[in-house]
């Protein structure tokens, strides 16, 4: 079995409202993608090696501030986090999306 991101696999739309306007935000993607030169399968592959080697300190600490970075890993593999866009506001919001084994 396999850990990945509904989102990016089209298995589910994310429909989240606005906090400002009450819109819907739009799913502009993983933030991975905005902070690094696009590669769609590194991320991936860099936490399946990380898992199978038992290092959970993968992920960014900006993102997951106060946590251990056992608990950070850890989260960073359960997780996808994603930049959702207000098309009517422009407000955007980070949401970490839980990853499902398929």
């Amino acid at each position: 079995m396999e850990s990945v991101c509904p989102a990016c696999n089209g298995i589910a739309r994310i429909s989240i409202p606005c906090r400002r306007c009450s819109a819907l935000m739009e799913d502009r993607g993983r933030l991975e993608d905005y902070a690094q030169p696009y590669s769609p399968y590194d991320i991936d592959d860099e936490l399946g090696e990380a898992s199978r080697a038992g290092q959970y300190d993968v992920a960014s600490p900006s993102m997951l501030q106060g946590a251990s970075a056992n608990e950070s890993g850890r989260r960073a593999l359960d997780t996808c986090a994603h930049l959702f866009v207000c098309p009517q506001c422009g407000s955007d919001r980070r949401l970490s999306i839980p990853r499902r084994f398929i």
